[in-house]
């Protein structure tokens, strides 16, 4: 069987694991053309499609099999835009809602218009076929292309990203739970309600709530670094921590200050390229807990909170963890697809009446269109719900 697999997104091809470049392609082509049937795109994208005119059922069935390739360097974007549509958008072969499904898009995804057709955009992007050709009467030959085609997209479906906003429905959609030993992922999503409660709230309230915001950081006797060192007192010995700039590895330390109450001292830690706080017992000095951001507890010293704004993954990595006297235990962490807190340190707060209050945008809107971090905030607030438990399973 001869495979055909995507080296990079236009006309680069693999055979038998050997890749071979453009400047082949056409030898390539001419070959497997006397081998088979494969036949190119029988379009290209100077193409315009008017579905108000009759097409036959042969070229449906051709346009289907082998879409409309452009070439992508000769092939002028007339604009960007966004999918906006809560469920995503769909790309399908041909300016119609009857014709084939190409691909799907998530809300967010940013789309090259190369055609305007009154209420369909033509789209700039990289598809995927398969075809299985007879080869000399009984053998099967399988071939894989991706390359550069016109696709087509509901305008209605599109916009910018600044009318991309959080409805009460995305709130608690999560692409991943972690509970004890058993992660589980879910490539749609999955509604978790088991334990927090999530609310979008107007600003107003936000702001009217920083005043019950609690906060259980001492700075005083704020322990300063000195020559890349941390020494911190225990109870009968002290700790160090030194800072690591080596090219295998790389640890930088920052004293955030000390949780008395829980008999913690905190520590910010960053790596070559990620972050995180640690929790450090006062007595003895081990590792009480690691957290990806900031770690919030609540009014009533039962539970933290630690809420990191992935922008890798594009959404929010979530730790809810039990205090048990001087422990830190994970009962919960997951990640929420669909809304990331601000950069603001001060748009984040635990509140007096039970309820953490963040700053937060749509994921999907996250980055503005010129690369900066969106300015624009909704609001949400968190509520542990009553009776959680280390041992609850999802």
């Amino acid at each position: 069987m001869l495979v055909f697999k995507p080296c990079t997104p236009f006309l680069i091809k693999r055979l038998n694991n050997n890749c071979i470049s453009n400047k082949h392609l056409s030898v390539l082509t001419a070959l497997l053309l006397s081998l088979g049937s494969y036949h190119p795109a029988i379009a290209s994208q100077s193409v315009t499609i008017d579905m108000r005119k009759p097409m036959s059922a042969a070229q449906l069935a051709e346009y289907n099999r082998d879409g409309i390739a452009i070439d992508y360097d000769n092939t002028p974007v007339l604009k960007h835009v966004y999918v906006t549509a809560k469920d995503g958008a769909i790309a399908r072969q041909l300016p119609s809602g009857a014709a084939k499904n190409i691909k799907d898009y998530r809300v967010g995804t940013k789309l090259d218009v190369i055609e305007d057709n009154q209420q369909w955009y033509g789209i700039r992007d990289s598809v995927f076929r398969q075809y299985d050709e007879d080869y000399d009467g009984h053998d099967r030959m399988q071939i894989e292309v991706v390359r550069w085609e016109k696709v087509y997209i509901k305008k209605d479906q599109t916009g910018s990203l600044a009318s991309i906003a959080l409805t009460p429905k995305d709130l608690n959609i999560v692409s991943h739970v972690s509970v004890g030993k058993k992660d589980e992922y879910f490539e749609s999503g999955k509604v978790l309600n088991d334990y927090l409660k999530i609310e979008l709230i107007d600003k107003a309230l936000f702001e009217k709530k920083r005043s019950l915001a609690v906060d259980f950081l001492s700075h005083k006797n704020a322990i300063k670094k000195r020559n890349g060192v941390i020494s911190i007192q225990l109870a009968k010995d002290s700790l160090t921590l030194v800072d690591n700039n080596s090219e295998e590895d790389t640890e930088n330390y920052r004293y955030i200050g000390r949780i008395d109450d829980l008999d913690q001292h905190l520590v910010a830690v960053r790596y070559w390229e990620s972050q995180g706080y640690r929790m450090i017992d006062q007595v003895e000095g081990h590792l009480t807990q690691e957290f990806l951001d900031y770690p919030y507890i609540s009014p009533n010293k039962k539970y933290i909170i630690s809420a990191y704004a992935n922008s890798y993954e594009q959404q929010t990595d979530l730790g809810l963890y039990k205090i048990d006297g001087r422990e830190v235990k994970p009962i919960i962490s997951a990640g929420f697809q669909n809304w990331m807190p601000t950069m603001e340190s001060a748009d984040m707060f635990w509140a007096s009446d039970g309820y953490l209050y963040l700053a937060v945008t749509h994921s999907a809107a996250y980055w503005q269109e010129d690369g900066n971090l969106n300015d624009q905030s909704q609001f949400i607030r968190i509520k542990v719900v009553d009776g959680v438990a280390i041992v609850k399973e999802f």
